[in-house]
């Protein structure tokens, strides 16, 4: 009886240790692929420009991944198209953060910076006066900043493509 009683309790040990063994490794390539598809999963949305679906698949993929900085340079591409500015912008400083060297977020973030003056020296143009010195200068500001945003929207060369072209 006791043999018998030894035998089962190292039989259920044996079988309660494979299980514990063999799940992680099972689980994680699951977890991972199935993080790669809602990944891609929210690009599809992104591209077809169902920018609520898009947000919230990429915040699944950051609630697993949290410092995945491609997710979060996405969600600051969707906060600014859908005009959440300040978001935006936290979006692309985590973006920066996790990839200091990363020159689309930090292209992005200046743009949005830019719209977000262009608001305010728009305000100060409506509610100030116009002719006072302070006035002009926030319309000439106005004015350049316009211009700069209407030209980050045109193609450009520069003196190095320009030069490459002419060969």
């Amino acid at each position: 009886m006791v043999r018998h009683l030894c035998i089962s309790l190292l039989l259920f040990g044996t079988i309660g240790l494979t299980g514990c063994s063999s799940s992680p490794e099972e689980q994680t390539p699951q977890g991972n692929q199935q993080i790669m598809t809602i990944q891609a999963e929210a690009e599809q949305a992104y591209k077809m420009a169902r920018l609520d679906q898009a947000e919230s698949l990429y915040f699944e993929v950051l609630a697993s991944v949290p410092n995945y900085a491609p997710a979060w340079f996405r969600l600051g591409n969707i906060y600014t198209r859908t005009g959440r500015n300040e978001a935006a912008i936290a979006a692309y400083l985590r973006c920066i953060e996790l990839e200091p060297d990363n020159q689309k977020a930090m292209y992005n973030m200046s743009l949005v910076r830019l719209k977000q003056s262009t608001q305010v020296l728009s305000t100060a143009v409506r509610q100030g006066d116009k002719n006072s010195p302070v006035g002009l200068q926030i319309q000439a500001l106005l004015q350049a900043l316009n211009t700069i945003q209407s030209d980050t929207h045109k193609p450009t060369l520069n003196n190095a493509t320009t030069e490459q072209a002419k060969r």
